[in-house]
């Protein structure tokens, strides 16, 4: 065979072979999107309480990768914050078919939980925060929950390593302490403290204002400490802002209570003194009150006794 002949051959060889593998790249299906930016934008909705904006921005995620379970998660806690409780228990069957992550699972073990405990059932309150605790066993808040269950149903043997450990895991922010006294300049501790005060649910003896304000002020520490080496992408300035609209919408909620409250009594007052304008109208009787019954007739004297006889002379 002449070498032409014997190159062809050789080509029509090769192009045999790699056909089928051509043919089985373009059946393959493309590669998942992950919806990274309408996830992250519906958790930041549902950080600032827009629990119905949230899931509409968690649905915009699923509609791009339906199995995507981190955005199932926002759905769901955001279903729980409006109540929709049997939408939220959906969301849980399809995470569980989609392979949720174990810290996925232990959030949802936790609100499952708080149902339970709204409906005094204390012993499945107790199976469904162990199973959080279990799912996320580096979780102080988790544990303290468990052992706060185990007190209810005074079942103390049980309660003691649980609340224990929850002490310990809590034990992290004097660690970050200490690693700032021996290290002044060590910023990540800075920083973690700061992701601690704003992401935790609540801290002894401080009221959201205070925590949130603490939180604030780690970040500003922080980046004083970064300086210049500060990148762009640093999110500590969107956590200072984070904090900031927690800190506003506190005290639109307490300024709504207040006029509330002002409103409520400004309207008790009014019926007060209405109240009082029909009663003096109507005799100083009480609208509404039963009449009062008549008084009875004058009852004539009784006639007076017989005088004395005479006395005979």
């Amino acid at each position: 065979m002449k070498a032409p002949a014997i190159r062809l051959s050789i080509a029509l060889a090769m192009l045999a072979l790699a056909a089928p593998t051509a043919a089985l790249a373009r059946r393959q299906p493309p590669p998942a999107v992950i919806p990274t930016e309408e996830t992250q934008k519906a958790r930041d909705l549902y950080k600032v309480g827009r629990y119905p904006d949230a899931v509409l921005a968690a649905k915009a995620a699923l509609n791009k990768n339906e199995r995507y379970t981190p955005a199932m998660l926002v759905m769901a806690k955001s279903y729980y914050k409006l109540h929709k409780y049997e939408w939220m228990k959906k969301l849980w069957e399809m995470m569980q078919a989609n392979g949720a992550s174990s810290a996925e699972k232990a959030e949802i073990y936790q609100l499952l939980a708080f149902l339970e405990v709204d409906q005094k059932n204390v012993p499945g309150a107790i199976q469904l925060f162990k199973q959080a605790a279990e799912a996320k066993p580096d979780d102080a808040i988790l544990w303290n929950n468990l052992g706060a269950q185990y007190l209810a149903a005074k079942n103390y043997t049980d309660a003691t390593p649980v609340l224990e450990r929850a002490a310990q895991l809590q034990k992290a922010q004097e660690e970050y302490q200490k690693a700032l006294q021996l290290f002044p300049n060590y910023a990540d501790a800075v920083f973690n403290l700061g992701i601690l005060y704003l992401d935790a649910d609540k801290m002894p003896n401080m009221d959201l204002f205070a925590k949130e304000n603490t939180a604030i002020q780690y970040f500003q520490k922080y980046k004083q400490m970064m300086g210049g080496t500060l990148p762009p992408s640093d999110p500590a300035e969107a956590y200072i802002a984070e904090a900031q609209d927690k800190i506003k919408k506190e005290e639109k909620r307490l300024e709504r209570l207040k006029k509330q409250q002002e409103r409520e009594a400004a309207r008790a007052a009014k019926k007060a003194a209405d109240d009082a304008k029909k009663a003096a109208a109507g005799g100083g009787q009480a609208p509404g009150a039963t009449p009062a019954p008549p008084a009875p007739a004058p009852q004539p004297a009784p006639p007076a006794p017989p005088g004395a006889p005479p006395v005979l002379q």
